[in-house]
């Protein structure tokens, strides 16, 4: 096949020790329908067969690229970009998967639409074995958003999944690069600037696969309850940039009750799975993120189990007739 010098997509694999799960990544772009793009493997200093594995495919439009200095996350995520030649971008984790059709239908959402940035959509939730396990979406229906209105949905969480988005890359580099600084939450971080700078569409068929497991990063990240400084930071920092000073404020209550919420959520994921410290820095998160949680039963009942065992909150639970508590936005 004739080498594309420039060709219309970089679809990016950024990759460390996941060799587990590479080859269905890879297979998922290489069966692609539309084929005008370029699949650029970096690996992020892996000490498994991550570089035997690479070397077995032969296809032009691949490239593997071995870094030997180990960089955090984001530090690869950006390894990406520099690395990215098409006039579209797409960041794939190793972990997760493209369905059949989504390359077609993201190119040509941005094709025929030059003020949209970026695009994605809902995805396919899947276990480690790769098999269905349900469905995330945020519409039922395709939707676009003018430059910065997507902001009133994306700072109540992360609705937006990685292995959904096609990015135009003019609008990547004006968004700039992921943020080295955090550890956690670089990638909503990216998406709202993104939404920021460029229109947004979302599509609403699943075209790409999220996988859940617990050997990912947002696994190990969420089991330390490491993420909510950064998160507190995320959102006072995009609020500080609107000009609209009475759409911040009201922003800044909604969004802070969703973190507020969130970190609920996790604090009671946390007791289930008998993690007290996390349950205890949950709790604070939850708090500084909106006082008024102190007047709501369900925290004083999450706190009782940082001193008691679980089954004291099941009880409280199966008194109020209250479901199990749903995370908002991550």
């Amino acid at each position: 096949m004739k080498d594309l010098v420039m060709p219309k997509v970089s679809i990016c694999i950024p990759t460390h020790n996941s060799a587990r799960y590479l080859p269905q990544a890879i297979e998922s772009v290489l069966k692609q329908e539309f084929i005008d793009y370029e699949l650029v493997i970096l690996d992020n200093a892996s000490t498994d067969n991550t570089p035997a594995l690479c070397s077995g495919y032969t296809d032009s439009r691949v490239r593997y690229l071995r870094f030997e200095e180990l960089t955090n996350q984001a530090g690869n995520f950006n390894r990406c970009l520099k690395e990215a030649r098409g006039q579209y971008l797409m960041l794939l984790h190793a972990d997760d998967f493209l369905l059949p059709g989504f390359l077609a239908d993201r190119v040509s959402r941005l094709d025929n639409d030059p003020n949209t940035g970026f695009v994605f959509g809902a995805v396919r939730i899947v276990d480690a074995e790769g098999e269905a396990v349900s469905t995330k979406s945020q519409w039922n229906e395709d939707r676009r958003f003018r430059p910065g209105e997507l902001l009133d949905h994306l700072l109540l969480g992360c609705i937006v999944s990685p292995p959904s988005m096609l990015v135009r890359k003019s609008c990547a580099d004006e968004a700039g690069p992921f943020r080295m600084d955090l550890t956690w939450g670089h990638d909503w971080d990216w998406a709202i600037r993104l939404a920021e700078k460029g229109a947004v569409r979302y599509a609403s068929e699943p075209l790409a696969a999220y996988r859940v497991h617990d050997d990912s990063g947002t696994a190990e990240v969420l089991s330390a309850a490491t993420n909510g400084h950064q998160e507190r930071l995320i959102l006072k920092e995009t609020l500080a940039r609107l000009s609209d000073k009475k759409r911040s404020r009201e922003l800044r209550r909604k969004s802070f009750r969703a973190l507020s919420l969130r970190h609920m959520y996790f604090a009671e994921q946390s007791l289930f799975d008998g993690r007290k410290r996390a349950l205890s820095h949950n709790l604070w998160y939850a708090m500084r993120a909106d006082a008024r949680m102190l007047a709501r039963p369900t925290f004083w009942a999450l706190s009782l189990g940082l001193f008691g065992p679980v089954k004291w909150y099941s009880r409280y639970r199966v008194l109020r007739n209250s479901p199990v508590l749903e995370n908002h936005g991550r």
